[in-house]
Protein backbone atom coordinates (compact mmCIF):
# COMPACT_ATOMS: atom_id res chain seq x y z
CA UNK A 1 0.00 0.00 0.00
CA UNK A 2 2.84 2.36 0.88
CA UNK A 3 4.52 1.68 -2.47
CA UNK A 4 1.29 2.37 -4.34
CA UNK A 5 0.88 5.65 -2.45
CA UNK A 6 4.50 6.68 -3.25
CA UNK A 7 3.99 5.79 -6.91
CA UNK A 8 0.80 7.83 -7.01
CA UNK A 9 2.55 10.85 -5.49
CA UNK A 10 5.40 10.52 -8.02
CA UNK A 11 2.95 10.41 -10.94
CA UNK A 12 1.12 13.48 -9.64
CA UNK A 13 4.41 15.36 -9.26
CA UNK A 14 5.50 14.43 -12.78
CA UNK A 15 2.15 15.45 -14.25
CA UNK A 16 2.26 18.72 -12.32
CA UNK A 17 5.73 19.49 -13.66
CA UNK A 18 4.56 18.76 -17.19
CA UNK A 19 1.41 20.81 -16.75
CA UNK A 20 3.33 23.88 -15.58
CA UNK A 21 6.10 23.56 -18.17
CA UNK A 22 5.62 25.90 -21.11
CA UNK A 23 7.09 26.47 -24.53
CA UNK A 24 8.62 29.92 -24.78
CA UNK A 25 9.59 31.36 -28.15
CA UNK A 26 13.17 32.54 -28.57
CA UNK A 27 14.32 35.22 -30.99
CA UNK A 28 15.77 34.00 -34.32
CA UNK A 29 19.48 34.14 -35.05
CA UNK A 30 19.29 37.28 -37.18
CA UNK A 31 21.37 40.48 -37.14
CA UNK A 32 19.68 43.67 -38.35
CA UNK A 33 21.68 44.15 -41.54
CA UNK A 34 21.14 47.63 -43.05
CA UNK A 35 21.57 46.19 -46.55
CA UNK A 36 18.50 44.01 -45.94
CA UNK A 37 16.47 46.25 -43.62
CA UNK A 38 16.82 49.16 -46.05
CA UNK A 39 14.87 47.15 -48.62
CA UNK A 40 12.12 46.09 -46.24
CA UNK A 41 13.79 42.93 -44.98
CA UNK A 42 13.28 41.04 -48.26
CA UNK A 43 16.11 38.74 -49.35
CA UNK A 44 14.91 35.13 -49.67
CA UNK A 45 14.93 34.94 -53.48
CA UNK A 46 17.97 37.19 -53.93
CA UNK A 47 20.17 35.62 -51.24
CA UNK A 48 23.90 35.59 -51.91
CA UNK A 49 27.08 36.55 -50.10
CA UNK A 50 27.48 36.92 -46.35
CA UNK A 51 23.79 37.67 -45.63
CA UNK A 52 22.78 34.31 -47.11
CA UNK A 53 23.82 32.89 -43.70
CA UNK A 54 20.65 34.39 -42.20
CA UNK A 55 18.06 34.13 -44.97
CA UNK A 56 18.62 31.28 -47.43
CA UNK A 57 21.51 28.77 -47.66
CA UNK A 58 20.71 28.25 -51.37
CA UNK A 59 22.54 31.55 -51.89
CA UNK A 60 25.88 29.88 -51.12
CA UNK A 61 26.19 28.91 -54.83
CA UNK A 62 25.00 32.25 -56.27
CA UNK A 63 27.28 35.12 -57.22
CA UNK A 64 31.04 35.25 -56.90
CA UNK A 65 32.77 33.87 -53.82
CA UNK A 66 33.92 36.33 -51.18
CA UNK A 67 35.64 36.10 -47.81
CA UNK A 68 34.23 38.52 -45.25
CA UNK A 69 37.09 39.18 -42.88
CA UNK A 70 34.80 41.13 -40.55
CA UNK A 71 31.17 42.20 -40.67
CA UNK A 72 30.30 44.61 -37.88
CA UNK A 73 26.75 45.93 -37.39
CA UNK A 74 25.21 48.13 -34.72
CA UNK A 75 21.55 49.01 -34.33
CA UNK A 76 19.52 51.19 -32.00
CA UNK A 77 15.81 50.79 -31.25
CA UNK A 78 14.55 54.38 -30.97
CA UNK A 79 12.88 56.99 -33.13
CA UNK A 80 15.75 58.33 -35.28
CA UNK A 81 14.65 61.99 -35.12
CA UNK A 82 14.40 61.96 -31.32
CA UNK A 83 17.64 59.99 -30.98
CA UNK A 84 19.57 62.44 -33.15
CA UNK A 85 18.17 65.33 -31.08
CA UNK A 86 19.46 63.71 -27.89
CA UNK A 87 22.88 63.07 -29.45
CA UNK A 88 23.17 66.69 -30.59
CA UNK A 89 22.11 67.98 -27.17
CA UNK A 90 24.62 65.71 -25.43
CA UNK A 91 27.41 66.80 -27.79
CA UNK A 92 26.67 70.49 -27.28
CA UNK A 93 26.14 70.23 -23.53
CA UNK A 94 22.52 71.37 -23.76
CA UNK A 95 20.91 68.08 -22.75
CA UNK A 96 18.81 68.26 -19.59
CA UNK A 97 17.88 65.32 -17.41
CA UNK A 98 14.17 65.99 -17.93
CA UNK A 99 14.68 65.89 -21.71
CA UNK A 100 16.53 62.58 -21.42
CA UNK A 101 13.84 61.10 -19.14
CA UNK A 102 11.11 62.19 -21.57
CA UNK A 103 13.04 60.56 -24.43
CA UNK A 104 13.44 57.29 -22.50
CA UNK A 105 9.76 57.32 -21.49
CA UNK A 106 8.58 57.90 -25.06
CA UNK A 107 10.73 55.12 -26.51
CA UNK A 108 9.93 52.56 -23.81
CA UNK A 109 6.16 53.06 -24.11
CA UNK A 110 5.95 53.29 -27.93
CA UNK A 111 7.70 50.15 -29.11
CA UNK A 112 10.86 49.89 -27.06
CA UNK A 113 14.33 51.26 -26.38
CA UNK A 114 17.39 49.12 -26.97
CA UNK A 115 20.67 48.46 -28.70
CA UNK A 116 22.22 45.54 -30.49
CA UNK A 117 25.31 44.56 -32.41
CA UNK A 118 26.83 41.72 -34.37
CA UNK A 119 30.33 40.73 -35.39
CA UNK A 120 30.95 37.99 -37.91
CA UNK A 121 33.45 36.34 -40.20
CA UNK A 122 32.83 33.94 -43.03
CA UNK A 123 33.29 32.70 -46.56
CA UNK A 124 30.39 32.30 -48.98
CA UNK A 125 30.83 31.08 -52.55
CA UNK A 126 31.44 28.10 -54.81
CA UNK A 127 28.60 26.27 -53.08
CA UNK A 128 30.10 26.62 -49.59
CA UNK A 129 29.12 28.70 -46.61
CA UNK A 130 31.27 28.69 -43.48
CA UNK A 131 31.21 31.35 -40.80
CA UNK A 132 30.93 32.41 -37.16
CA UNK A 133 28.75 35.26 -35.89
CA UNK A 134 28.25 36.81 -32.45
CA UNK A 135 24.97 38.70 -31.93
CA UNK A 136 23.90 40.77 -28.92
CA UNK A 137 20.42 42.26 -28.72
CA UNK A 138 18.55 44.12 -25.96
CA UNK A 139 15.25 45.90 -25.45
CA UNK A 140 13.33 47.74 -22.70
CA UNK A 141 9.58 48.11 -23.17
CA UNK A 142 6.29 48.56 -21.32
CA UNK A 143 2.89 50.22 -21.47
CA UNK A 144 4.14 52.66 -18.83
CA UNK A 145 7.62 53.58 -17.67
CA UNK A 146 6.88 52.21 -14.18
CA UNK A 147 5.78 48.93 -15.77
CA UNK A 148 8.92 48.52 -17.87
CA UNK A 149 10.46 45.09 -18.44
CA UNK A 150 13.12 43.97 -20.87
CA UNK A 151 15.11 41.30 -22.59
CA UNK A 152 18.79 40.70 -23.33
CA UNK A 153 20.39 37.96 -25.38
CA UNK A 154 23.89 37.13 -26.55
CA UNK A 155 24.40 34.35 -29.10
CA UNK A 156 27.50 32.84 -30.65
CA UNK A 157 26.64 30.84 -33.74
CA UNK A 158 28.69 28.76 -36.15
CA UNK A 159 27.29 28.17 -39.64
CA UNK A 160 28.39 25.50 -42.08
CA UNK A 161 26.49 24.60 -45.22
CA UNK A 162 26.42 23.59 -48.87
CA UNK A 163 24.47 24.66 -51.92
CA UNK A 164 24.29 22.68 -55.15
CA UNK A 165 23.35 24.35 -58.46
CA UNK A 166 21.88 22.41 -61.37
CA UNK A 167 19.93 23.05 -64.56
CA UNK A 168 16.31 21.98 -64.72
CA UNK A 169 14.76 22.52 -68.14
CA UNK A 170 16.63 25.77 -68.76
CA UNK A 171 16.10 27.01 -65.20
CA UNK A 172 19.13 27.22 -62.90
CA UNK A 173 18.16 25.85 -59.51
CA UNK A 174 20.17 26.19 -56.30
CA UNK A 175 19.38 23.88 -53.37
CA UNK A 176 21.14 24.44 -50.05
CA UNK A 177 21.26 23.50 -46.40
CA UNK A 178 23.25 24.49 -43.34
CA UNK A 179 23.74 23.48 -39.72
CA UNK A 180 23.96 26.18 -37.05
CA UNK A 181 25.29 25.19 -33.59
CA UNK A 182 24.68 28.05 -31.15
CA UNK A 183 25.53 29.03 -27.59
CA UNK A 184 23.14 31.59 -26.09
CA UNK A 185 22.74 33.60 -22.90
CA UNK A 186 19.21 34.91 -22.47
CA UNK A 187 18.30 37.33 -19.68
CA UNK A 188 14.58 38.11 -19.23
CA UNK A 189 14.82 41.46 -17.40
CA UNK A 190 12.18 41.79 -14.62
CA UNK A 191 10.49 45.04 -13.73
CA UNK A 192 12.66 45.83 -10.69
CA UNK A 193 15.89 45.39 -12.66
CA UNK A 194 14.51 47.28 -15.67
CA UNK A 195 13.59 50.25 -13.46
CA UNK A 196 17.14 50.32 -12.10
CA UNK A 197 18.50 50.27 -15.64
CA UNK A 198 16.21 53.16 -16.64
CA UNK A 199 17.42 55.14 -13.61
CA UNK A 200 21.04 54.42 -14.54
CA UNK A 201 20.40 55.53 -18.13
CA UNK A 202 18.90 58.79 -16.92
CA UNK A 203 21.65 59.51 -14.38
CA UNK A 204 24.71 58.04 -16.07
CA UNK A 205 24.97 55.06 -13.74
CA UNK A 206 26.42 51.61 -14.40
CA UNK A 207 23.76 49.88 -16.49
CA UNK A 208 25.53 46.51 -16.65
CA UNK A 209 25.86 46.12 -12.87
CA UNK A 210 22.09 46.35 -12.52
CA UNK A 211 21.82 43.06 -14.42
CA UNK A 212 24.02 41.06 -12.05
CA UNK A 213 21.14 39.90 -9.84
CA UNK A 214 18.84 39.01 -12.74
CA UNK A 215 18.36 35.35 -13.61
CA UNK A 216 20.14 34.34 -16.80
CA UNK A 217 19.43 31.33 -18.97
CA UNK A 218 22.36 29.77 -20.80
CA UNK A 219 22.84 26.77 -23.01
CA UNK A 220 23.13 25.49 -26.55
CA UNK A 221 21.03 24.50 -29.53
CA UNK A 222 21.52 23.38 -33.13
CA UNK A 223 19.49 24.86 -35.96
CA UNK A 224 18.94 23.36 -39.41
CA UNK A 225 18.10 25.58 -42.40
CA UNK A 226 17.01 24.55 -45.88
CA UNK A 227 16.44 26.60 -49.01
CA UNK A 228 16.05 26.68 -52.77
CA UNK A 229 16.29 29.41 -55.41
CA UNK A 230 15.33 29.13 -59.08
CA UNK A 231 16.85 31.69 -61.48
CA UNK A 232 15.00 32.34 -64.72
CA UNK A 233 16.25 35.33 -66.66
CA UNK A 234 15.38 38.50 -64.78
CA UNK A 235 13.37 36.57 -62.20
CA UNK A 236 14.33 34.53 -59.15
CA UNK A 237 12.00 32.50 -56.95
CA UNK A 238 13.06 31.36 -53.50
CA UNK A 239 11.89 29.22 -50.61
CA UNK A 240 13.53 29.17 -47.19
CA UNK A 241 12.93 27.05 -44.09
CA UNK A 242 14.73 28.46 -41.09
CA UNK A 243 15.10 26.43 -37.88
CA UNK A 244 13.49 23.32 -39.32
CA UNK A 245 11.12 21.79 -36.78
CA UNK A 246 12.02 24.51 -34.26
CA UNK A 247 15.44 24.94 -32.65
CA UNK A 248 15.38 24.06 -28.96
CA UNK A 249 17.84 25.45 -26.42
CA UNK A 250 18.78 23.32 -23.42
CA UNK A 251 19.01 26.01 -20.77
CA UNK A 252 20.44 26.15 -17.26
CA UNK A 253 19.71 29.06 -14.92
CA UNK A 254 21.91 31.15 -12.63
CA UNK A 255 22.36 34.85 -11.95
CA UNK A 256 23.81 37.01 -14.70
CA UNK A 257 26.62 38.06 -12.36
CA UNK A 258 27.58 34.43 -11.72
CA UNK A 259 27.56 33.68 -15.45
CA UNK A 260 29.77 36.62 -16.42
CA UNK A 261 32.11 35.99 -13.50
CA UNK A 262 32.53 32.32 -14.42
CA UNK A 263 33.07 33.11 -18.09
CA UNK A 264 35.63 35.76 -17.20
CA UNK A 265 37.63 33.67 -14.73
CA UNK A 266 37.22 30.12 -16.05
CA UNK A 267 36.04 30.54 -19.64
CA UNK A 268 33.03 28.30 -18.98
CA UNK A 269 29.48 28.50 -17.68
CA UNK A 270 28.84 27.94 -13.95
CA UNK A 271 26.70 25.16 -12.56
CA UNK A 272 23.05 26.05 -12.20
CA UNK A 273 19.48 24.84 -12.22
CA UNK A 274 18.10 23.18 -15.38
CA UNK A 275 14.94 24.90 -16.63
CA UNK A 276 11.62 23.08 -16.79
CA UNK A 277 10.23 25.22 -19.61
CA UNK A 278 11.07 24.59 -23.26
CA UNK A 279 12.75 27.42 -25.16
CA UNK A 280 12.48 27.21 -28.94
CA UNK A 281 13.24 29.37 -31.97
CA UNK A 282 10.07 28.69 -34.01
CA UNK A 283 10.39 27.32 -37.52
CA UNK A 284 10.05 30.05 -40.15
CA UNK A 285 8.89 29.04 -43.62
CA UNK A 286 9.21 31.82 -46.20
CA UNK A 287 8.97 32.41 -49.92
CA UNK A 288 10.12 35.25 -52.13
CA UNK A 289 10.38 36.69 -55.61
CA UNK A 290 13.20 38.90 -56.89
CA UNK A 291 13.50 40.83 -60.14
CA UNK A 292 16.91 41.88 -61.41
CA UNK A 293 16.79 43.45 -64.88
CA UNK A 294 19.82 42.65 -67.03
CA UNK A 295 20.87 45.99 -68.52
CA UNK A 296 24.25 45.05 -69.96
CA UNK A 297 26.92 47.72 -69.62
CA UNK A 298 24.32 50.15 -68.30
CA UNK A 299 24.21 48.15 -65.07
CA UNK A 300 27.61 49.61 -64.16
CA UNK A 301 25.86 52.96 -63.81
CA UNK A 302 22.29 51.93 -62.93
CA UNK A 303 21.56 48.47 -61.49
CA UNK A 304 18.03 48.03 -60.03
CA UNK A 305 16.62 45.09 -58.04
CA UNK A 306 13.13 44.50 -56.65
CA UNK A 307 12.18 41.80 -54.15
CA UNK A 308 9.12 40.53 -52.29
CA UNK A 309 9.06 38.11 -49.33
CA UNK A 310 6.42 36.46 -47.21
CA UNK A 311 7.76 34.91 -44.02
CA UNK A 312 6.18 32.85 -41.26
CA UNK A 313 3.79 31.24 -43.74
CA UNK A 314 2.80 28.70 -41.07
CA UNK A 315 1.59 31.59 -38.90
CA UNK A 316 -0.44 32.94 -41.80
CA UNK A 317 -2.09 29.56 -42.35
CA UNK A 318 -2.98 28.89 -38.70
CA UNK A 319 -4.08 32.50 -38.11
CA UNK A 320 -1.61 33.20 -35.29
CA UNK A 321 -0.06 36.15 -37.14
CA UNK A 322 -1.45 39.13 -39.04
CA UNK A 323 -0.67 38.82 -42.76
CA UNK A 324 0.70 42.38 -42.85
CA UNK A 325 3.39 41.46 -40.30
CA UNK A 326 4.63 38.70 -42.63
CA UNK A 327 5.16 40.83 -45.74
CA UNK A 328 8.48 42.35 -46.79
CA UNK A 329 9.08 44.24 -50.04
CA UNK A 330 11.75 46.55 -51.30
CA UNK A 331 14.05 47.80 -53.99
CA UNK A 332 17.68 48.80 -54.29
CA UNK A 333 19.48 50.63 -57.05
CA UNK A 334 23.22 50.45 -57.58
CA UNK A 335 24.75 53.65 -58.96
CA UNK A 336 28.14 54.00 -60.66
CA UNK A 337 29.11 50.57 -59.29
CA UNK A 338 29.84 52.33 -55.98
CA UNK A 339 26.69 53.70 -54.35
CA UNK A 340 23.42 51.97 -53.45
CA UNK A 341 20.08 53.46 -52.44
CA UNK A 342 17.29 51.37 -50.91
CA UNK A 343 13.66 51.66 -49.88
CA UNK A 344 11.05 49.17 -48.78
CA UNK A 345 8.00 48.16 -46.82
CA UNK A 346 8.79 46.08 -43.73
CA UNK A 347 5.67 44.57 -42.11
CA UNK A 348 3.66 47.56 -43.25
CA UNK A 349 6.26 50.19 -42.25
CA UNK A 350 8.49 52.22 -44.56
CA UNK A 351 12.26 51.70 -44.58
CA UNK A 352 15.05 53.61 -46.32
CA UNK A 353 18.79 53.11 -46.56
CA UNK A 354 21.92 53.39 -48.60
CA UNK A 355 25.51 52.31 -48.88
CA UNK A 356 28.79 52.63 -50.69
CA UNK A 357 31.76 50.45 -51.62
CA UNK A 358 35.30 51.70 -51.08
CA UNK A 359 37.86 49.16 -52.29
CA UNK A 360 37.53 46.32 -49.73
CA UNK A 361 35.06 48.20 -47.50
CA UNK A 362 31.25 48.06 -47.68
CA UNK A 363 29.46 50.77 -45.67
CA UNK A 364 25.68 50.65 -45.19
CA UNK A 365 22.99 52.26 -43.06
CA UNK A 366 19.20 52.08 -42.83
CA UNK A 367 16.27 53.59 -40.96
CA UNK A 368 13.51 51.09 -40.27
CA UNK A 369 10.44 50.15 -38.28
CA UNK A 370 9.35 46.63 -37.45
CA UNK A 371 6.35 45.07 -35.74
CA UNK A 372 7.17 43.23 -32.52
CA UNK A 373 3.54 42.35 -31.76
CA UNK A 374 1.21 39.81 -33.33
CA UNK A 375 -0.71 42.41 -35.35
CA UNK A 376 0.30 45.57 -37.17
CA UNK A 377 0.17 48.53 -34.81
CA UNK A 378 0.48 46.40 -31.65
CA UNK A 379 4.10 47.31 -30.93
CA UNK A 380 5.94 49.04 -33.77
CA UNK A 381 9.62 49.66 -32.99
CA UNK A 382 11.60 52.20 -34.99
CA UNK A 383 15.36 52.22 -35.27
CA UNK A 384 18.58 52.78 -37.15
CA UNK A 385 21.25 50.26 -38.14
CA UNK A 386 24.81 50.71 -39.41
CA UNK A 387 27.27 48.24 -40.87
CA UNK A 388 30.90 48.01 -41.96
CA UNK A 389 32.10 44.96 -43.90
CA UNK A 390 35.70 44.17 -44.76
CA UNK A 391 35.79 41.78 -47.73
CA UNK A 392 38.76 40.31 -49.57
Amino acid sequence: MGRMFSLGVLIILLCSTTAFAAQINEEPFLPLSPAIMGQGGSFIADAQGYNAFFYNPAGFSRGSGAFTLASSSTWIYARPDMLITQIVQAATGSQSQSSLVNFINTQVTTGGLGVGSSLGIGYVGDGFGLGAVFIVDSMLYGQTLLGVTGDLSATLGFIGGLSIPFDLGGVKVHVGADLRPMIRIHVPVPNSTALTIVTDLATGGDVVSALNSAQALYGSGIGLDLGAIADLGWFSFGVSIRDLGGTQFNYTSNTFGAVTSSLGSQGSFPSGTPTSDTYVIPMDVGAGIAIHPVLGRSSLFFDPRISFDMRNIVGAIDGSADVWTLLHAGAEVGLLNTFTVRAGLNQGYLTVGGGMKLLFLDLNMAIFSQELGAHIGDRPAAGMTFNVDIRI
